[in-house]
């Protein structure tokens, strides 16, 4: 870790002397959480409290650059890394965003490794904004995955119409299909309100569409208004994965609302809902989620967020996101309660 910041001190300090459209970006955000239901290693299951970080925002660190090039045209790049701060470790280095691109006229487009189209286009409409409880924890983190070799495209606005693409190669010798990813969203503005419908496939080594909540076809659509007071949000998604063995889940729909009031000083409000429905008897079940938050700043604030899951009896899907076979996922049919609070700064 203290390498990673070395070399980012260093490429930041070189970027400024050349130019100064070089920006070194990021924040911290740690906590505590606490959830119960966890399977122990006798498999009685318990409460756990434990020190946690990146549950309201991922902390990071980033580097991003601009060289006006003339005529309205732009080059860019961004170097994302994601870290925990109770024990400083890291996936790698920059592996949530590493892209170099253009802007123009004519649109922006860049490749790297980047958000997929239906992570970063799924937050605006998130209430909860991607947090550990919130709207992404039923689908297990299926709609904000990361891909490397993509190519994406982003149009310019025109009559309140923007479009994008996304394309990713999955690097297989004679396997066009292995790993292949593909991406496209339509957004309309009018004023205080907007609009997103989304489409996105991944599929996994073999090309196929094996798993519900990893290698999967999903289709989005979602809505926004933002008032002085009160933000509405509201999406549906429908994830297929036709191919997915028997006895797994091949098809569901998933929805959810959320309303955000903000004072007119330093306090807001999340509250949301979200339900997911496994088609072909695998069960559902529901999730709610409060959260208030209090800024001590325009860069830091306090927050505690709550949920609470209500599972089927076939399901077993946690209000904190958890990867597919967790063992802090619940048992068949359990409810589980969780919670965490803590400090988050930008800069």
């Amino acid at each position: 870790m203290n390498k990673q910041i070395c070399l980012a001190l260093l490429l930041f300090s070189e970027g400024a002397f050349a130019q100064n459209s070089v920006t070194l970006y990021g924040r911290i955000d740690g906590g505590i959480q606490y959830l119960s239901g966890v399977a122990g290693p006798n498999g009685a299951r318990s409460g756990l409290w434990s020190a946690d970080g990146g549950d309201a925002g991922a902390s990071m660190l980033g580097i991003t650059g601009v060289e006006d090039l003339g005529g309205g045209y732009k080059a860019n790049f961004n170097l994302l890394d994601f870290f925990s701060p109770t024990n400083g470790t890291t996936k790698g280095a920059f592996w949530a965003k590493a892209y170099v691109g253009m802007s123009g006229p004519l649109g922006e487009f860049r490749m790297g490794r980047d958000y997929s189209i239906l992570k970063g286009g799924s937050f605006d409409y998130d209430p909860f904004y991607q947090q550990s409880i919130g709207m992404q924890s039923l689908p297990r983190g299926a709609n904000w995955p990361i891909f490397s070799n993509a190519f994406s495209y982003s149009s310019p606005t025109f009559a309140g119409f923007n479009a994008g693409f996304q394309y990713s190669l999955g690097g297989v010798a004679g396997q066009f299909n292995s790993g292949r990813t593909d991406g496209a969203q339509l957004t309309y503005r009018f004023g205080a309100f907007s609009a997103r419908a989304m489409y996105q496939e991944v599929r996994d080594a073999s090309g196929q569409f094996s798993n519900l909540f990893t290698d999967q076809k999903q289709a989005f659509v979602g809505i926004n208004y933002t008032g002085s007071l009160f933000k509405i949000q509201a999406a549906y998604t429908y994830m297929a994965a036709p191919q997915a063995p028997a006895g797994t889940p091949r098809y569901a729909d998933y929805a959810w609302a959320g309303i955000t009031y903000s004072t007119p000083g330093p306090f807001t409000i999340v509250t949301g809902v979200a339900h997911i429905h496994q088609r072909d008897g695998y069960g559902s079940a529901t999730l709610v989620a409060i959260g208030p938050n209090y800024y001590l700043s325009k860069q830091t604030y306090l927050y505690t967020t709550a949920g609470y899951v209500i599972n089927g009896k076939n399901t077993n899907f946690s209000p904190i996101e958890q990867p597919v076979g967790s063992p802090m996922n619940p048992a068949l049919g359990h409810n589980q309660f969780g919670i965490f609070s803590g400090i988050m700064h930008s800069f």
